[in-house]
């Protein structure tokens, strides 16, 4: 297909994308490009995606709607010669067919990416796994917290000494972004060539690509990074305030901030602190400061606090949970969160963040029910999740 985008219709209109994903970094991927407009057909199993029945739901977890919506949603049992040929005939009409299955899984079963290709010389084929393709791991069980460990996530936001996993499900969802990044830049090559292509995105080069400061360090001057690392050289602090609420700042480099900050403090002595003088000092002092910070910040509360740091053009923010963010007024104020209808009746969700002044959005839709679409767009028939074996 070829996009023929419209005012308002989203970036992507025109664009047909079949995901053959289930938990989260396949439908993550899938679902950001339905944001931006692509058509999204979800292939499912007869059993459907196993994120449906989290928190004891019987088809529509939270989590699930959270990652599908906007799409639609067809059951084919991909291991029956029906099924199979359903799938053929959506990927005869795509331009993305999205997986995040095991390595080998797809071509085992018959639709590996020669065989889409041979069905869609055009399709852009996009398999995303936990350690890609080829080597030792290569085709273990891959699941966030899996990756997240052996990517060194974990290592840069848990402090040592209490070692847990830790949300969010950041090699899922960074990994559906950079199978996003890589599948858009496809279809410009396909633009150049008439051809499209296979991509592979691996979870745990995913986490390397974003932690390439950390990873850049070591690999330069031997020095391991640590959760702590980061806030040091960019002079980050949290402290509380009398009444208990949180609240960040960021010095990072110019001068001028701790300067300011001083003033908001009320302590111009700490300037003559020789621990404290020089912004060196001050990262090699990093405890030290973040002491005095947090005993100086307990005197008055975070209201006060912030109406002072924002008086003095000295970045900073309430450290907000999801119970406070929505109340934030600046947050309110951009239109991050909208009503859609849903199975019982309207819910709140976030929307994208993006703003295109001439493509636009496309209407947020809730995420499908198991098989919603399937006779409509295969002309095959589903009962209680069952694929018939007879054409509708």
């Amino acid at each position: 297909m070829t996009s023929t985008a419209l005012p308002g219709a989203g970036a992507l209109a025109g664009i047909r994308v079949v995901e053959l994903g289930q938990y989260i970094s396949g439908p993550f991927a899938a679902k950001l490009l339905a944001d931006l407009g692509a058509e999204v057909i979800k292939v499912e199993s007869p059993e459907g995606d196993p994120m449906r029945r989290w928190e004891g739901r019987a088809t529509m977890s939270p989590q699930f709607a959270a990652y599908n919506r906007g799409k639609r949603g067809v059951v084919l049992d991909l291991k029956t010669p029906q099924g199979l040929a359903a799938l053929f005939a959506l990927v005869a009409d795509a331009d993305i067919v999205l997986d995040n299955f095991r390595p080998g899984v797809a071509e085992r079963l018959g639709f590996g990416p020669e065989a889409l290709h041979a069905h869609n010389p055009r399709v852009i084929t996009c398999s995303i796994t936990g350690f890609g393709p080829t080597g030792p791991s290569a085709k273990r069980p891959a699941y966030d917290t899996v990756i997240s460990a052996t990517g060194g996530m974990y290592s840069q936001v848990v402090p040592a000494d209490t070692i847990r996993p830790l949300g969010p499900a950041f090699s899922d969802l960074l990994s559906g972004m950079s199978a996003v990044q890589a599948v858009l830049a496809a279809l410009h090559a396909r633009d150049v060539s008439g051809e499209g292509e296979h991509v592979e995105v691996s979870m745990v080069g995913a986490l390397l690509d974003f932690l390439t400061e950390s990873a850049s360090a070591f690999l330069e001057t031997g020095q391991v990074s640590s959760p702590d690392s980061r806030p040091r050289r960019a002079q980050a602090y949290a402290c509380r305030g009398s009444d208990g609420k949180a609240f960040v700042i960021h010095m990072s480099v110019p001068e001028k901030f701790w300067t300011g900050l001083l003033d908001v403090l009320e302590r111009p002595d700490l300037a003559d602190d020789p621990r404290f003088a020089t912004r060196e000092g001050r990262v090699r002092n990093y405890d030290e400061l973040d002491a005095v910070l947090k005993e100086i910040a307990a005197t008055r509360p975070r209201a006060e606090w912030l109406e002072r740091l924002a008086a003095h053009d000295i970045p900073h923010g309430p450290l907000n949970t999801m119970g406070d963010l929505f109340d934030d007024p600046q947050i309110a104020s951009m239109g991050l969160v909208e009503e859609i209808a849903g199975p019982g009746g309207a819910v709140r969700v976030p929307v994208p963040s993006t703003r295109f002044h001439r493509s636009g959005r496309p209407e947020l839709v809730y995420a499908p029910a198991l098989g919603a679409d399937t006779e409509e767009l295969t002309g095959l028939r589903t009962a209680a999740g069952t694929l018939n074996e007879g054409a509708a």
